[in-house]
């Protein structure tokens, strides 16, 4: 039972599962943004050593008639690079998981049935006001 008695437990209820709700949605936004920024790390990287061994054949056994196309697989391997790098979603990584953080540790806060329901849910609704570029 909580101890303020003016407000009924259904809106402590409520506000749990609103927590809960919004931080399955920002936890779920976090899992995918790590998995594609994993995926563009990785091509990445892949695309960069696959420059450098075209470059570098090119420049040890290339001879007139094959030199210019495996420059050429070379140039689209490290435009590649670059459009992979710039795909990376760091900034909206560490940001939705900023966020996740935050949710967790309101969710820890509204454990106790004594908690202070205006306060938890002025921290929630500043939390979704900070963070509204993330889907929560």
């Amino acid at each position: 039972m909580n101890t303020n008695s003016t407000v009924p437990e259904p809106q402590f209820d409520a506000m749990r599962e609103q927590i809960s709700s919004s931080l399955e949605k920002a936890q779920a936004q976090k899992n995918t943004l790590k998995r594609n920024n994993n995926r563009y790390t990785t091509t990445s990287i892949i695309l960069a050593a696959l420059a450098a061994l075209f470059a570098g054949t090119a420049g040890t056994i290339g001879n007139d008639k094959n030199w210019k196309p495996i420059c050429l697989l070379a140039a689209v391997c490290s435009a590649g690079v670059t459009v992979t790098t710039k795909l990376q979603m760091a900034e909206q990584l560490t940001e939705v998981s900023e966020c996740v953080g935050q949710l967790k540790v309101l969710k820890v806060e509204t454990i106790t049935p004594t908690y202070d329901l205006a306060q938890v849910s002025t921290k929630y609704q500043q939390i979704i006001s900070n963070y509204s570029a993330i889907d929560v």
